[in-house]
């Protein structure tokens, strides 16, 4: 007794804590706009695409030149006196042609940035299917849950009634055993159903990025879907507009770019570079010293460098050759991932149609059986209120309308889920 009461004070202790939170009402739309912006996984894209774009901007910052700056200053200690020396100095270095290597690294670093882009396209494609079978569970059950409470309804009407009539003996116990039990079995299903909608939401929020302690609301526009109504783009169309619209293509062209400037880069490292350097010291003291050239300054004053300088690479242990040899093979590997992606995204796309028209065929015919298999259950429970169907036949019947229930219902959101999908691919 004292483990229920305790039971009945934590239950309703949990329902006014909730009943205290703000609900955060959502729609689909609204759930991929705020996963975009929460996703952690779409978050960590989009770190990337700000990392390219760094490496870009640093990748063009090497045209310019490099300046340094020295000093040094001295206390020396002979025989009671002191000296105090000083040498401060500039220099300066810039390179003037290294082969190339640093415009194609430019291009490199843009090529790269844009792939980030596009990833992070890619991934809130998959993120965004997660959260649309996520959501449109959550619907479906819900609207399940609309039909179950008001076959609940009706059931303990009839389970009531059968009371009535079993204590004046005009129903067996059997039959009254039958009614009571079909109450039993649909406040159990109410219940999955609502399990159900609760682990949805759990995945829901966990793809959003909202915490755990945060109540969801959503609302579904039930019953407002009609299959007839539903008509499908052409095949040809939705296929050739999901190959340009999906980033996967897109993504392993641009890594076949990066490998054709790994050969360049290849070619490049072969090459001579030239640069130019200059710099200039000024020495204040009176010990002899030495300037940043290594020059012998006997007394203060200023002194300067300039100077060309050529590099021309000879042997280097076949380094470059091996580069070279490996930046071809990077080459082939990029250029047959490029295949191969596209015949994915081309088949992707086309199995997404199909299963789309699938579905829908499905939802058509489950539409048709369920409102057949609804209306001829209505008149059932008019005919056993009349006493011309027995209880058992009632609850076949009832049986055969709850299955056809199911199946419109898994039917319609399932074409739903598919049919969003396709949007997603062909971005319509």
């Amino acid at each position: 007794m004292a483990k229920r009461f305790f039971a009945i004070i934590t239950g309703l202790l949990l329902a006014s804590s909730l009943l205290g939170q703000d609900t955060l009402w959502m729609s689909l739309d609204s759930c991929l706009s705020y996963a975009y912006r929460h996703n952690t996984t779409i978050q960590n894209s989009v770190l990337n695409q700000q990392a390219a774009a760094v490496s870009y901007e640093g990748a063009k910052l090497r045209f310019l030149p490099t300046l340094s700056a020295s000093a040094t200053q001295t206390l020396s200690l002979q025989q009671g006196s002191s000296i105090l020396d000083g040498n401060y100095g500039v220099s300066a270095s810039l390179p003037l042609y290294s082969g190339g290597s640093r415009l194609l690294g430019i291009q490199s670093a843009k090529i790269t940035q844009a792939q980030s882009a596009l990833q992070v396209e890619q991934s809130q494609n998959q993120i965004g299917s997660q959260i649309v079978s996520a959501y449109l569970t959550i619907v479906m059950n819900q609207e399940l849950l609309l039909y179950q409470q008001e076959l609940l309804k009706t059931a303990k009407e009839q389970q009531d009634e059968g009371k009535l009539k079993y204590d004046i003996g005009k129903i067996l116990e059997s039959d009254y055993g039958l009614l009571v039990a079909n109450c039993l079995s649909v406040e159990s299903d109410i219940e999955q159903t609502r399990i159900t909608i609760e682990s949805n939401q759990l995945t829901l929020r966990t793809l959003l990025g909202i915490a755990d302690n945060q109540v969801i609301g959503i609302k579904g526009d039930y019953g407002k879907t009609e299959a007839n109504d539903i008509l499908l783009p052409l095949q040809d169309s939705a296929v050739a507009q999901g190959i340009r619209h999906l980033p996967d293509v897109a993504i392993s062209q641009k890594g076949v770019d990066l490998a054709q400037l790994g050969i360049k880069s290849a070619r490049a490292s072969q090459l001579p570079s030239i640069g130019l350097s200059a710099g200039t010291n000024y020495f204040g003291g009176k010990s002899n010293t030495v300037d940043g050239s290594g020059t012998l300054i006997t007394q203060g004053g200023w002194s300067g460098n300039v100077g060309l300088s050529l590099l021309i690479p000879i042997l280097n242990q076949g380094t470059y050759r091996t580069q070279y040899k490996q930046s071809k093979i990077q080459l082939q590997q990029a250029q047959l991932q490029l295949t191969q992606t596209q015949q994915e995204t081309r088949q992707k796309v086309e199995a997404q149609y199909l299963n789309t028209k699938q579905r829908l065929n499905k939802f058509r015919s489950a539409e048709a059986l369920a409102k057949a298999y609804k209306a001829s259950y209505d008149v059932y429970v008019v005919k056993y209120g009349q006493g011309a169907v027995t209880t058992v036949e009632m609850l076949q019947q009832q049986d055969r309308y709850l299955s056809s229930l199911n199946d419109y219902l898994q039917s319609k959101y399932s074409f739903m889920l598919e049919r969003r999908i396709l949007s997603i691919y062909t971005g319509q």
